[in-house]
């Protein structure tokens, strides 16, 4: 029988990291979603999160081993399931890496204003967290120091009108904005978890041209560190409102 008739035998260890990839990405997402849905708590989600980075790390390693084992010209097969069993896994391991180190290395606070000697207030959103206090001050403006006000080339007004057109594209809820007090609050819901976060803007005009823009971020619930995902709603949305208000000045 012709040699090249033959079909190669496939190297089993790249179709086993391949399963067990799919099995890794699948857990990963069941974590945070089964917390969402009530069917455990956070410290599950998280142990089960732990372990599908285990599981990721132990199939990729059998990944590795068939993109020489099963090499094109070699005498397996299998060098597809393990090409493409990495690059499906390693943004989902360099993901859980960078949750694991931001929970790790960010201080324990879920609170982040613009403002730590006048925080906004809460009129309206359900959220109870009294803000500050000298060591929760000192872990922002430590781990956080670009958190400051934003001034925009733009009357208070408009400034009004962007935020409320912006947390309107980002599907968050509002609550009854008062313009008369330039005062905005909205909560945003988060994707995995499905927590509650809420957000508290202030707007002060600067004679009569420009518009000073304070931002208070906070958990509604929980404990320890938010991983900054406060902090980065804040960039998320002064980025935003810099980039709209430039395009009014044009």
């Amino acid at each position: 029988m012709d040699s090249q008739s033959i079909k190669k035998p496939v190297y089993k260890p790249a179709v086993i990291g391949f399963g067990l990839i799919i099995v890794a990405i699948l857990a990963a997402m069941s974590g945070p979603l089964g917390n969402r849905l009530d069917w455990w708590g956070f410290e599950a989600a998280v142990n089960i999160a732990k372990w599908a980075a285990y599981a990721g790390l132990f199939a990729s390693i059998l990944s590795l081993s068939g993109l020489i084992a099963a090499r094109p010209g070699g005498k397996r097969r299998g060098f597809i399931y393990s090409i493409m069993g990495l690059l499906i896994i390693a943004p989902t391991l360099m993901y859980l890496q960078s949750w694991k180190e931001a929970k790790q290395t960010l201080p324990p606070i879920q609170d982040i204003s613009t403002d730590i000697e006048n925080p906004p207030s809460f009129w309206y959103a359900p959220n109870t967290r009294v803000y500050g206090g000298f060591e929760a001050i000192s872990w922002q403006e430590e781990a956080y120091p670009d958190i400051q006000p934003l001034i925009l080339s733009v009357s208070a007004n408009k400034a009004y009108d962007l935020v409320l057109e912006l947390i309107s594209k980002r599907g968050w809820r509002l609550w009854e904005p008062n313009r008369d007090d330039m005062h905005i609050e909205a909560t945003e819901t988060t994707f995995w978890f499905g927590y509650k976060d809420d957000v508290v803007i202030h707007i002060t005009e600067i004679n009569g041209k420009k518009s000073r823009i304070d931002m208070r971020s906070a958990s509604r619930y929980g404990t320890g560190g938010d991983g900054g995902t406060n902090a980065n709603r804040i960039r998320s949305l002064f980025s935003d409102l810099e980039k709209q208000s430039e395009k009014l000045d044009k």
